[in-house]
């Protein structure tokens, strides 16, 4: 457990070692042009509700928390662009034709992902950078058991999308 007073050396750590977590909900919410703007925010309200952080919870869980409540309510109220991964972010290997189907799989995930309610978006993107469904449960405030019903619609409906892109291409 921290200290009730704001420990700037251990945020400024902290926000540094989990930098990435800024970055892909960046990429993920937000068009190229904002994603500095976006940055910027939930640094802010990450320092901003520092005070209130507790240690009850992992500082990453915590992080994930705050970052995504800032892309998903206040670029919304802002009006901001939406978009999908950037072509930066998918990049998957030094050899561009080594892993091309994989990478065309990727950004077909990645643009059906774009797609799905924020919850949902939310949700699976924590799912895909490995959280457990507890984790998922305690940054989405939902319970348990709904992130995991919730897993099996959004991979359903990800299945499926993907299917009929597939089938589409194809023709």
């Amino acid at each position: 457990m921290r200290k009730q007073d704001p420990d700037k050396a251990y945020f400024v750590e902290m926000v540094y070692t989990h930098m990435g977590i800024i970055y892909k909900i960046c990429n993920l919410y937000a068009a190229v042009e904002d994603r500095d703007d976006l940055k910027q925010e939930i640094i802010y309200q990450l320092w901003k509700s520092y005070p209130t952080y507790r240690g009850d919870s992992k500082f990453q869980s915590w992080m994930y928390r705050v970052a995504l409540n800032t892309a998903m309510l206040g670029l919304r109220a802002r009006k901001m662009k939406y978009t999908s991964l950037s072509e930066h972010a998918l990049e998957i290997s030094e050899d561009p034709f080594e892993h091309q189907d994989q990478e065309i799989r990727i950004k077909q995930l990645y643009k059906q992902i774009s797609k799905l309610k924020d919850l949902d978006k939310t949700i699976i993107f924590l799912y895909l950078e490995q959280c457990s469904y507890d984790e998922i449960a305690e940054i989405t405030g939902i319970s348990t058991k709904n992130v995991s019903v919730r897993l099996v619609r959004i991979r359903e409906k990800l299945r499926s999308q993907l299917h009929i892109q597939t089938t589409k291409d194809e023709k």
